[in-house]
């Protein structure tokens, strides 16, 4: 119990000695950093503010004028598709009153606030000011929406609240071009399930990458298909902000050998060796199998809560093979 109690001093850097060692003699992480509400505001703003955060398929938005909102870390969000099919994301406040624009999700012309019938295009300009006229101290084009940075890779939106953040593809370094054979961007978005954990985002995270577990809690499921070896991440090889293992195993883990299975992808024999898991900072744990891609984003609520959102992505073919339902209700 003493372990959990959050010292005074909780950024001394000291404290987090025994974590900076070499990985065989390194300790974990202090109990506190998985409870502390300082230590998780820290985070907030050092991490989840600053990388870029997936925030699902760009399926979500299937047409012009198509729109969803989220809150990401407390901060209010509209993601909407313009005319022009580019998909951008802006502050979901009116910088009039500072009122939520828009609510849920749908399909819109305008971006209507609904305290003064303030609207701004799908491109976040002001359009219209009832009642308001413009002047020599107020211009529309003064006071449109705030963008937030938005970049697709895989077929998936990302954002990052950091307006001087480098480039998503500069951020994921050698990440797209190991995974480039997937060709993730041309698939269908097959399912989307969201889950509710009353843990710190952290704990699922390290969970991600814990083979350790298998055995035990997947020992009816995952564990069935026997791992032969895992390759982890070399820093000093692979560039970009990404951890990752592969783990090594015939075939396909997501159902059992005697039952149907989903296509094998058109992949390099050397890559149908087992499934290739990214994790991508800050928020995203991917896989990359022999039928299917997967992405789960870690939403952190608090130090004690989080949501995860795991979508799955095949070939457009394969979801329209006739038994493709059927065959993925078994993966689910």
């Amino acid at each position: 119990m003493q372990d959990m109690l959050e010292p005074e001093n909780l950024f001394d850097p000291r404290l987090y000695d025994s974590v900076r060692r070499r990985f065989d003699v390194a300790e974990t992480l202090p109990a506190w950093c998985y409870t502390s509400k300082r230590f998780y505001d820290r985070e907030r703003d050092r991490i989840f503010f600053k990388f870029w955060n997936c925030i699902g398929h760009q399926s979500r938005l299937p047409a012009a004028g198509s729109y969803i909102t989220l809150n990401f870390c407390g901060v209010p969000l509209i993601v909407v598709k313009g005319q022009d099919l580019e998909i951008r994301a802006f502050i979901n406040s009116c910088p009039h009153r500072g009122s939520e624009i828009m609510e849920g999700e749908g399909t819109c012309r305008v971006l209507k606030c609904p305290y003064h019938a303030w609207a701004f295009s799908l491109t976040g300009e002001l359009v219209a000011t009832p009642l308001f006229e413009e002047s020599a101290t107020f211009k529309n084009a003064d006071h449109g929406l705030k963008q937030v940075k938005l970049e697709l890779w895989a077929g998936l939106m990302w954002i990052n609240l950091d307006p001087d953040a480098q480039d998503l593809k500069s951020y994921l370094g050698d990440l797209p071009e190991r995974t480039a054979p997937w060709a993730a961007d041309d698939m269908v978005c097959v399912s989307r399930r969201e889950y509710p954990v009353a843990a710190n985002w952290k704990l699922y995270m390290e969970n991600f990458s814990d083979g350790y577990h298998v055995p035990f809690v997947h020992q009816h499921t995952l564990n069935f298909k026997k791992v032969s070896k895992r390759d982890f991440h070399d820093p000093s090889i692979y560039l970009g902000n990404y951890l990752m293992h592969y783990t090594y195993f015939d075939g396909t883990r997501g159902v059992r050998d005697h039952q149907k299975k989903l296509p094998e992808l058109d992949l390099a024999p050397e890559l149908k060796i087992g499934t290739f898991f990214p994790v991508v900072h800050a928020n995203t744990m991917m896989s990359f199998s022999i039928d299917m891609v997967s992405a789960t984003e870690v939403y952190p609520d608090g130090p004690d809560k989080c949501t995860l959102v795991t979508s799955n992505l095949v070939p457009k073919s394969t979801a329209e093979l006739p038994d493709f339902e059927e065959i993925f209700a078994q993966f689910i």
